[in-house]
């Protein structure tokens, strides 16, 4: 089991590739605390799913874009688990809008919940438990929007764009701690996936639409996943996987 022993935070965790790698990681034998956001159920069904595995599992809704909701939702895990090795910064958000219809709002909502979230839970999780301790592991999710272009997702490409640029310069500054960070662009079916499809129909026609939601189910990108997640990226950090099934090739 490459987890034994660990504890995770997974963020955006209630459904899609949160749900998925946190499937993984109790398999893997991690302790997980998974964190949503308005989902109650979904969330709650994760859970279940994950204790069904064996994991020790707990979590909440959290806004990983306020930093108080970032520190309410460490202490939850140090009351806990005590100690945390693993941070998947995952939650985001999409919402497909033309690039001149999009507000100064959803602009700030959108990068709030990405880089912002990102920057947070980075933050928090080394400064209170992977400092001290001199090892952790990050793993920032980005998009394959932050690397070629397209249509609708402007504020969202742009606040992953900086995720990839965060995890570069986090790597380079943590790599003295023993800290690895890393990134994984996937691309998988999501309801996120699904939102964009929606978009390129609405805009392109069906066609158009296929070519972005034809790809292959979340449990396709978890290899990623527990690869930075493991012992097996030891000597690895500051790079960006993409695990998109040639998408961006």
């Amino acid at each position: 089991m490459r987890l034994s022993g660990r504890i995770a935070l997974i963020t955006g965790a209630s459904r899609g590739i949160g749900k998925s790698v946190a499937l993984a990681f109790a398999r893997e034998g991690a302790g997980i605390f998974l964190v949503g956001h308005q989902d109650e159920d979904a969330l709650q069904q994760t859970l279940q799913e994950t204790r069904a595995l064996g994991a020790e599992a707990e979590g909440g809704l959290f806004d990983v874009g306020n930093y108080e909701d970032v520190r309410r939702l460490t202490s939850a895990i140090e009351r806990r688990f005590a100690t945390l090795d693993i941070v998947v910064n995952n939650a985001g958000v999409i919402r497909p809008t033309p690039l001149l219809d999009i507000t100064p709002a959803q602009w700030e909502g959108t990068i709030r919940t990405h880089l912002h979230g990102t920057f947070f839970c980075t933050v928090e999780a080394v400064n209170r438990f992977m400092k001290a301790r001199r090892s952790g592991k990050i793993v920032n999710v980005a998009a394959a929007a932050a690397l070629r272009g397209y249509h609708g997702v402007a504020d969202y490409a742009s606040a992953k764009g900086g995720i990839v640029a965060f995890t570069r310069n986090a790597a380079k500054e943590l790599q003295s701690l023993n800290i690895q960070v890393n990134a994984v662009i996937p691309v998988a079916r999501t309801r996120m996936i699904d939102s964009l499809g929606g978009y390129y129909e609405r805009a392109f026609g069906e066609k158009a639409a296929t070519r972005i939601t034809e790809v292959a189910s979340p449990e396709a990108l978890v290899p990623s996943f527990l690869f930075f997640a493991s012992s097996d990226s030891d000597y690895v950090t500051g790079q960006v996987l993409t695990a998109d099934g040639g998408t961006t090739s």
